[in-house]
């Protein structure tokens, strides 16, 4: 069987399973830049502030940890478009079990913030000073 060619453009029409095929390779692609555009924000943003704590901080050499955690962290946004789109990603069971423990976690903090009594060692009614 010959192509099937779209009239009057002369376009060669493709077969359904290679036009979803072409659908999910651009999602696949626009979520890929989208999210390295998003980490080349982020990193932008932080040299602008000129937050003296972060001088020296890269997020582009393997050899630093802030590195590792930014390559995980474009991993995960590119995972979380994908998700959007319905397109599978091995990232999205793991990205479901860490949103289970980061709650779990922040319970936990939220219940031991509520459990903790400030007693303070020193007398508020201003008698101790000890200026004078």
């Amino acid at each position: 069987m010959g192509d099937l060619i779209q009239f009057p453009t002369g376009k060669i029409l493709k077969n359904e399973d290679e036009h979803f095929k072409d659908i999910v390779n651009s999602l696949v692609d626009e979520s890929v830049n989208t999210a390295q555009h998003m980490l080349d924000v982020m990193e932008d943003e932080l040299s602008a502030m000129d937050i003296d704590w972060l001088k020296g901080f890269n997020m582009r050499d393997e050899q630093y940890p802030e590195s590792r955690d930014a390559f995980v962290i474009v991993n995960m946004i590119y995972a979380m478009f994908l998700r959007y789109t319905e397109i599978p990603h091995e990232l999205h069971n793991e990205m479901d079990l860490l949103y289970v423990n980061i709650k779990r976690m922040a319970e936990q903090s939220r219940k031991l913030q509520n459990e903790i009594e400030f007693e303070p060692d020193f007398n508020l009614d201003g008698d101790d000073d000890d200026t004078t």
